[in-house]
């Protein structure tokens, strides 16, 4: 027996009755029946049916087709119209409200069964689409992540609220755009253009990382850090119909990295510069100059095997193939430059005259150096040594020492002079 309830719209009492007593005899409860759209809507607002079958010229000033509108829209209760007319004008006004079935008057029982049955299936499966829908909409707009989905061709088509905090767009903006206009991304660095997404996506059907850092410009014009990926949005054959893009704003990562390095860094400075004050006051000055100049080489050999590695492949990195003095000393330079930084000691490439020089503009052991030549031979060892692992032909020189009351520390390199040079 079936427990499927209907609402009867219709103003001819004794059709009204005729329908009634056939869907009776098909199994199936009549709620009401009503004469006007005013009545079927609150008929069905009272009783809930299952279907509400409507015919679409009713007496009064709603006629079917504006009951069938409200019905639908504040109850989602599936509407199967009656009519006595075909006509084309009439099926295409009906048609706006998205009915579930027509039924022509006269009809035949197993007609008016087939109409509810495949009604009633259509609102069922479309429900659950609605519900699948909600879900995924939910879901897409409580993530953390920002996803933009476009069709095949890169028009936009749906954007979660990450997605139009980041970029600046409100999704009406931005439907129905080229992802282009709205995804706007270049390489960092370079500020290249990065290659289109929806087509690299499109034509290689797979998932797209983007391992490159990558840049992506608001609609302001703001420049906003982002990690990124895309994947192709499929249909039931596997076609390609859209892309899916899912980015977020790694600009608080960045912050907390570069202040976790900075940390490490000032740690990495605080602890050598304790192990290098603690380990040498027994260095006095008393010692004899050659014994002295064995602890200086024997720190520098040590220097030597743990940071070699460390600059030749960053000097590698930095210099490439080049074989130009100009571009190893600058490389050199940075590298020096950077190594002393974490120990905490600040430096200035500087030229005068023609000569080129490394400038220390202080020095965390001034006051121990005072007392002990040993602080100023480990720096000047640091210098001279890393020096020679560059391919410059040339040698360095300490001109000016703070430890001598000069107030900052130079080093002076000096180029030998290739044979085509006078």
């Amino acid at each position: 027996m079936s427990n499927v309830k209907i609402l009867v719209v219709e103003d001819e009492s004794i059709v009204a009755m005729d329908i009634k007593h056939r869907a009776e005899g098909l199994g199936y409860t009549v709620t009401g029946i009503t004469p006007s759209g005013e009545g079927a809507i609150q008929k069905a607002s009272e009783t809930l049916p299952d279907l509400v079958l409507m015919d679409i010229v009713l007496k009064g000033d709603m006629d079917g087709v504006e009951a069938a509108q409200k019905i639908r829209d504040t109850l989602d209760i599936p509407v199967v119209y009656l009519t006595a007319y075909s006509d084309e004008k009439t099926l295409k006004r009906a048609k706006v409200t998205e009915p579930f079935g027509y039924i022509i008057k006269p009809f035949e029982d197993r007609e008016l069964h087939s109409a509810v049955e495949v009604a009633l299936y259509k609102h069922k499966m479309e429900s659950k689409l609605k519900e699948s829908e909600k879900w995924l909409s939910t879901t897409l707009e409580s993530i953390g992540d920002a996803v933009i989905a476009t069709d095949e061709n890169g028009s936009v088509k749906f954007m979660n609220p990450v997605a139009m905090e980041i970029t600046g767009w409100g999704e009406i903006d931005a439907f129905g755009k080229n992802l282009k206009e709205v995804y706007n991304i270049i390489k960092e660095g370079s500020e290249a253009p990065v290659n289109d997404p929806v087509s690299e996506v499109v034509q290689k059907n797979q998932i797209i990382e983007f391992n490159e850092p990558t840049i992506l410009i608001t609609k302001d014009g703001k420049k906003v850090p982002i990690d990124d990926s895309s994947a192709p949005i499929r249909d039931k054959n596997g076609n390609v119909i859209g892309v899916a893009l899912v980015f977020r704003d790694i600009t608080e990562r960045r912050r907390a990295e570069k202040e976790r390095e900075e940390l490490l860094k000032e740690r990495a400075r605080g602890e050598l510069s304790n192990f290098v004050v603690s380990a040498l006051p027994v260095f006095a000055s008393n010692i004899p100059p050659q014994v002295r100049n064995n602890i200086a080489k024997s720190f520098a050999d040590r220097f030597e095997r743990n940071m070699k590695p460390q600059f030749d492949s960053e000097f590698a990195e930095c210099s490439g193939d080049s074989s130009n003095n100009d571009i190893l000393f600058n490389c050199y330079i940075k590298w020096i430059s950077d190594f002393l930084f974490n120990l905490g000691i600040n430096t200035e490439k500087k030229v005068v005259d023609n000569k080129n020089y490394l400038k220390f503009q202080n020095c965390p052991w001034l006051a121990e150096a005072g007392e002990s030549p040993m602080f100023c031979l480990i720096c000047r060892a640091m210098v001279i040594r890393s020096f020679t692992w560059t391919s410059i032909k040339g040698n360095v020189e300490q001109t000016s020492c703070m430890a001598d009351g000069d107030g900052y520390c130079d080093f002076e390199f000096k180029f030998m002079k290739k044979n085509n040079e006078t």
